[in-house]
């Protein structure tokens, strides 16, 4: 039980919001966690994509999210996943929203 409570202090997540223009601002959100496999990387935002067993997730928040960020509000989502560093998802936004 000590062990796994050692574990948990130890796992951080990270928020951080910057505006980095004129018009756009970012969103970070980190962990330093172990990161993402490369085969999971690649199908991080396509819809149904899931980690989860048969039954207990549809695989379409982080799909969904992209298309938000991207489609809606003009936009970007990415991450960085580094080997023993976690993984950071980036998300950028314009200020100011085009009609």
């Amino acid at each position: 039980m000590t062990k796994d409570k050692r574990l948990l202090t130890s796992l951080e997540i990270r928020i951080h919001t910057e505006i980095i223009s004129n018009n756009q601002f970012t969103i970070c959100i980190a962990d330093n966690g172990e990161a993402m496999e490369k085969s999971v990387q690649k199908l991080l935002f396509d819809p149904f994509f899931t980690t989860k067993p048969v039954g207990k997730g549809t695989g379409m928040g982080l799909s969904i999210s992209y298309q938000i960020v991207t489609q809606r509000h003009g936009g970007s989502l990415k991450f960085i996943a580094q080997a023993g560093q976690g993984t950071e998802f980036i998300v950028t936004i314009p200020l100011i929203q085009e009609c």
